[in-house]
């Protein structure tokens, strides 16, 4: 293995809204398969109003949630 650098921004392959209960999350939440720039695709929480992105939608990595998921939010406007 050696380390690699990449992100911190991305573009979104695909999204969801999930709005069915899951164990330990509460609905609604958005994920998001997101294709980081020079990196690999991530399934990451996204942060905002909940509701799906648009493929192409510019993203960026923003921490992680308390689960330990990644979390991204809406690039620009």
């Amino acid at each position: 293995m050696a380390p690699a650098t990449f992100g911190p921004q991305g573009t979104v392959f695909s999204s969801t809204v999930l709005r069915i209960p899951v164990p330990g999350r509460t609905p609604p939440f958005t994920l998001a398969y997101v294709d980081v720039d020079g990196g690999p695709r991530i399934l990451a929480h996204v942060d905002g109003p909940d509701e799906a992105l648009a493929p192409g939608s510019r993203v960026a990595l923003s921490g992680c949630n308390s689960h330990g998921d990644p979390v991204v939010r809406r690039c620009g406007p």
